[in-house]
């Protein structure tokens, strides 16, 4: 019998999507939202008697971890300690603590069905690898260069005739104390005088690819969910789509074959099961590959789209049949 582990926060919307297909599905599940532990969550990991338990009081009850079948894993979050009786080096101390008993239990749970394998997801985030990757499997791909080098940058910049973007390695969002914000993708009008700007950190240019649009394709399993984005309908979305408070419009479209059977293989040679993959449709109708994110959202698109991407990845949770 299924029995599925959702490991997610509060906030997942979503997860709020699996949640509400595995209730209409009858299938059994616990939704564990990390953040809540030393509040109404907690587990106790007894080697003695091999017994491993998530308890949760506001349920009133206890889950082993070696009954559930399938994990889908979903952005969990450490807890908030505002302790005035702790240090911010003890502080430290306590969150490392939560987060190497975390991995303990994703180990624990290593004989189940996950979407996808955790580690496989860590790897897969890596967005030089996933370059190396996409390349190695024959997707076209911008210029791209990554570097620390004020020289390699400036000939890069020359090669490219000056149309350059620059973008962040990893998320982009830079957290401070009171605020955050997020660094997008960004046209590269010149290459700043001061070397110390470009020697200072690496610096991820590609080529600028004038579009059509851009396209999100969430693949589940072999399953393709290909979505056309106008993103060049407004000046604010024309380099990166995610800019705009605007509400785009959503196109439901089908991949050529060669670019669907790529992003299977994709899937497979990072060992996932899951993976939004966005691509530039440029103006002479190639498919740019631009990256991969191994636990990217995809509400928004069963919203906009009617796509039936939850009941799929709660197919594959039941049947695990990829």
């Amino acid at each position: 019998m299924t029995k599925v582990l959702i490991i997610s926060n509060k906030s997942d919307i979503t997860s709020d999507f699996i949640v509400k297909s595995l209730r209409e599905n009858s299938i059994e599940f616990y939704r564990f939202n990390t953040e809540e532990l030393t509040k109404s969550v907690t587990f106790s990991l007894d080697f003695s008697s091999s017994s491993y338990q998530i308890i949760d009081s506001k349920f009133e009850r206890s889950f082993n971890l070696q009954e559930f079948t399938s994990v889908y894993y979903r952005r969990p979050e450490l807890p908030v300690f505002n302790s005035v009786e702790l240090s911010i080096g003890e502080i430290n101390f306590v969150k490392n603590e939560f987060i190497y008993a975390l991995e303990g239990i994703y180990k624990l749970l290593r004989n189940a069905y996950w979407i996808s394998p955790l580690y496989s997801i860590r790897e897969a985030e890596n967005k030089i690898y996933q370059l190396d990757i996409a390349k190695a499997l024959g997707f076209k791909i911008p210029n791209s260069i990554i570097t620390d080098s004020y020289k390699q940058v400036s000939l890069f910049f020359k090669e490219n005739k000056e149309e350059c973007v620059i973008k962040p390695i990893k998320s982009g969002l830079i957290e401070d104390n009171t605020d955050s914000k997020v660094v997008f993708t960004n046209v590269l009008k010149s290459v700043p005088e001061n070397k110390q700007k470009i020697s200072f950190a690496p610096n991820y240019l590609q080529s600028h690819i004038f579009k059509k649009g851009d396209i999100r394709v969430i693949v589940v399993g072999d399953k393709i969910f290909a979505t056309l984005i106008h993103s060049q309908e407004y000046s604010t979305t024309k380099v990166d789509w995610r800019k705009g408070e605007m509400n785009l419009y959503h196109e439901k479209i089908n991949l050529p074959e060669d670019i669907k059977i790529k992003c299977i293989a994709l899937l497979r040679t990072l060992k996932l099961r899951y993976g939004a993959i966005d691509f530039i449709l440029d103006n002479n109708g190639n498919y740019i590959f631009l990256e991969i994110n191994p636990n990217g959202q995809w509400a928004w698109i069963e919203k906009q789209t009617g796509y039936k991407i939850t009941q799929e990845i709660v197919n594959l949770l039941q049947n695990e049949t990829f």
